[in-house]
């Protein structure tokens, strides 16, 4: 069953960081400036919309508007464009569907917020034009709404897309419900989902992102779909169905001083305050409009928090596997040689995947700073619009994020630090333990090449001291011989020989005419013992000395 709706509605919020870190350029300022340009010139050219968006150049960390020619009084550029509406059921004469243009208004306010560049975007079916109301139209209204996809993030320009700096959007699809409509509730979630399901179109019935949350808004219901972490094709969308009455114009509400001159601006322009008989009032849409910029800050902190929180999954993933490849080399270093040569070859291997990982947690760390910081934010602006409002107004629907879901992402953070800080912990001492094996049996090979070398000159030593003693031998040997065989010692000598050759072997010559040991063979025998005796006698004392030097 289809339903109708009146005066539907398109917000887009989008959000870009205006520098990625401090060493970043003047140019890359202004490539972030020309991506929110590039984002409403692309929305704009569905709708034939004409105004230019002229960005004037603002000082970085303030508040500021980005609009030229922007005043306190008005920071918002009106906006007039066309709608083609395709009804399947009227047809032509030749069975074509026919189309019907509808004329749209809306309204762009680019800000910079701090660090921030922040869009809204709005565009809207009027509820009155010409001082009449304008009719109700099917709700399939908002597939006319987004052609081409074009308000998507996953069918924006890839420039945009794959900037980093691009911190996500939020959608925020509103609509009048006819008074029929209004007083039965258990069709309110129906047209929300039908409402979702037109605005993504028929290509993507299938992956429609789930409701995730519904409540109560300033007394009209509101719905919320797409898991905030998960989300990134789609973004956030949420559905706020407006319930209100037809009143007289001096009868209704109108704004009161707590409204800034920037939303008085922006009821005018809405024709809330204007010379007509009647119009439709709701607290929902007067409220909306009354705190629109609060809207944009909150969503903005929000977006901060959701895009920390998606990148410390990345972050995650990353120091999973580097914990994985650490736990690897560490268990293949246990179980093979030939991994613990290849860290004694390449030393650097180890501490290199050590500081990554120290890096990685230092990253985690920052974005979980990051969420505690924005957190902080978003609750401080949450509790200015509280302030703001009737202290029985429930706000329970825009709490519930900085309340519940932050506090699980924070949790969840804390527990990868925890582990893979207790992790860190392990793996450093099973480095070091490594580290140690290495230098152990580098410590190892060293003490064995320096025995090595120990022998090797022991070796050379004791050659050396054999050569010497050879010397020692040789030369005294000689040395005695040879003065022995010129002294006058070899007269008894050779008496005695004489005396002993009985049967005149020796055949010596007359003692008066030559000595007989002068030409003998035992003479020289005699002689060469003589100096063998004395040259191992002196060698021996040598060797002693030696010995006891070296002791």
């Amino acid at each position: 069953m289809t339903y109708k709706i009146y005066a539907p509605n398109i917000h887009l919020f989008a959000f870009y960081l205006i520098n990625k870190s401090s060493s970043d350029s003047q140019t890359d300022k202004d490539d972030n400036n020309k991506l929110l340009l590039e984002k409403y010139n692309q929305i704009c050219k569905k709708f034939k919309i004409q105004e230019k968006l002229d960005l004037k150049d603002v000082a970085e960390g303030s508040r500021i508007a980005l609009l030229t020619g922007a005043t306190k009084d008005n920071i918002l550029l009106p906006l007039k464009g066309k709608l083609s509406v395709n009804n399947s059921k009227e047809k032509t004469i030749i069975g074509q569907d026919k189309s019907k243009v509808i004329r749209i208004t809306g309204q762009a306010c680019p800000l910079q917020i701090y660090d921030s560049y922040a869009l809204g975007l709005n565009i809207r079916i009027p509820e009155r034009e010409n001082n009449q109301k304008t009719e109700d139209v099917d709700l399939t209204v908002f597939n006319d709404f987004n052609p081409d996809q074009c308000f998507l993030p996953s069918h924006i320009n890839s420039n945009i897309n794959s900037n980093n700096r691009f911190l996500g959007q939020i959608l925020l699809l509103t609509a009048w419900l006819p008074q029929k409509e209004q007083q039965d509730s258990r069709l309110w979630k129906e047209i929300a989902d039908q409402c979702v399901q037109n605005f993504l179109g028929e290509k993507n019935q299938d992956n429609c992102p789930p409701l995730y949350r519904e409540g109560q808004l300033f007394d009209s219901p509101i719905f919320e779909y797409g898991i905030p972490d998960k989300s990134q094709d789609y973004g956030q969308i949420f559905v706020w169905l407006f319930l209100g009455e037809e009143v007289k114009a001096n009868n209704a509400k109108q704004s009161d001083d707590n409204c800034s001159l920037f939303c008085q601006e922006f009821i005018d322009f809405l024709n809330i305050k204007t010379n007509i008989n009647s119009k439709y009032y709701s607290r929902a849409e007067e409220n909306f409009c009354l705190f629109y910029q609060y809207f944009i800050d909150l969503f903005l902190y929000r977006q901060k928090v959701i895009k920390a929180y998606q990148i410390s999954r990345d972050v995650y993933n990353e120091i999973y596997q580097g914990y994985q490849n650490i736990k690897q080399i560490i268990n293949e270093t246990t179980e093979s040689q030939d991994k613990l040569l290849e860290l004694k070859e390449d030393p650097k291997i180890l501490p290199q995947l050590d500081l990554k990982y120290s890096d990685l947690l230092v990253d985690l760390e920052l974005y979980r700073f990051t969420i505690k910081t924005n957190t902080h934010n978003y609750f401080e602006k949450l509790q200015e619009l509280q302030e703001k409002l009737p202290l029985d107004e429930d706000l329970s629907i825009l709490s519930v994020f900085s309340d519940k879901i932050i506090p699980n992402y924070q949790e969840q953070i804390k527990i990868n630090l925890s582990y893979f800080g207790h992790g860190f912990s392990r793996l450093d001492k099973a480095i070091s333990s490594i580290r140690g094996i290495v230098q152990i049996e580098q410590a190892e090979r060293d003490r064995a090449k320096e025995e090595a070398d120990r022998a090797q000159d022991k070796q050379a030593e004791e050659q050396e001291k054999t050569r010497q003693l050879w010397i020692t031998f040789v030369g005294t040997g000689l040395a005695v011989s040879g003065i022995s065989s010129q002294s006058d010692a070899k007269q008894p000598l050779e008496a005695i020989l004489s005396k002993l050759d009985l049967k005149g072997s020796l055949n010596c010559p007359k003692p008066e005419d030559q000595p007989c040991l002068n030409y003998s063979f035992w003479f020289v025998v005699f002689h060469v013992f003589l100096g063998l005796a004395v040259g191992a006698f002196a060698a021996f004392i040598v060797d002693r000395m030696i010995h006891r030097g070296s002791k």
